[in-house]
């Protein structure tokens, strides 16, 4: 049994404040985002280089610990 589909006009089915169309930069129509967004280039070094150091520090640290535990215990 087929019934026919329904057909239904499209809406918005929510809208951003009007005040929204002067914001420039802070976030989207709806407010400041949580998060940074990356650069219009797509250029995301620095975000990189920060992460591959703290990396490199906490590599480090283990490390370091793994030594001072293994000269301690033998």
């Amino acid at each position: 049994m087929k019934f026919p589909r329904e057909k239904r006009e499209a809406r918005t089915v929510a809208q951003p404040p009007p005040e929204a169309a002067q914001r420039v930069d802070g976030g989207g129509a709806w407010g400041p985002t949580q998060f940074d967004l990356p650069d219009g280039n797509g250029s995301n070094s620095q975000a990189i280089l920060i992460v591959s150091l703290i990396g490199i520090v906490i590599l480090l640290i283990i490390a370091g610990l793994w030594a001072l535990a293994y000269f301690q215990f033998t």
